[in-house]
């Protein structure tokens, strides 16, 4: 990276942490004012600050991975490299990760039992499906026993445009 861009993204992070502290004063002072409408307008500022910050560093974040995955080991490839140690970077090599699905999870999981693997099978619930199924069964005028499951809910502020 140039030395410009680098200097300019370590300004604008230092920046950014210490506006954070503002923000974090400017939060205290809203809410003490217990005045709703400037509570809601400062939490809607931060939101969409917040969602622009995002769309940066998502795009940073791109730049990263295709770096690590698709240009480096390009270039590493093109020069016989495998492993390499820059100074005041460390030590480079292309490593290999792997992945694997099942195309068809039954068969899959009696090929990995009459293989020995079997052991590698484990019973799941998501948590989101969970917290949908509790929820649907509190609507119903039902609860799942507390004694077997932790439920709860958290009230958090929805902003729709107008």
């Amino acid at each position: 990276m140039k030395n410009t861009t680098l200097m300019l993204l370590n300004d604008a992070v230092d920046q950014l942490a210490k506006v954070a502290g503002l923000v974090r004063t400017d939060t205290h002072d809203a809410v003490a004012t217990n005045d709703h409408v400037e509570v809601i307008r400062h939490f809607d500022h931060l939101r969409k600050i917040n969602a622009r910050i995002r769309e940066a560093r998502e795009a940073l974040y791109e730049m990263e991975q295709r770096l690590s995955w698709e240009q480096v080991p390009d270039v590493m490839r093109e020069n016989n490299i495998r492993t390499t140690t820059i100074e005041g970077v460390g030590r480079v090599s292309l490593s290999n990760k792997w992945s694997c699905s099942m195309l068809d999870k039954e068969v899959g999981m009696d090929w990995l039992r009459g293989n020995g693997a079997g052991e590698l099978i484990q019973e799941t619930v998501n948590a989101q499906t969970l917290a949908a199924y509790a929820k649907s069964l509190n609507e119903e005028g039902k609860e799942l026993p507390n004694d077997i499951f932790k439920t709860g809910t958290m009230t958090y502020t929805s902003i729709t445009k107008a």
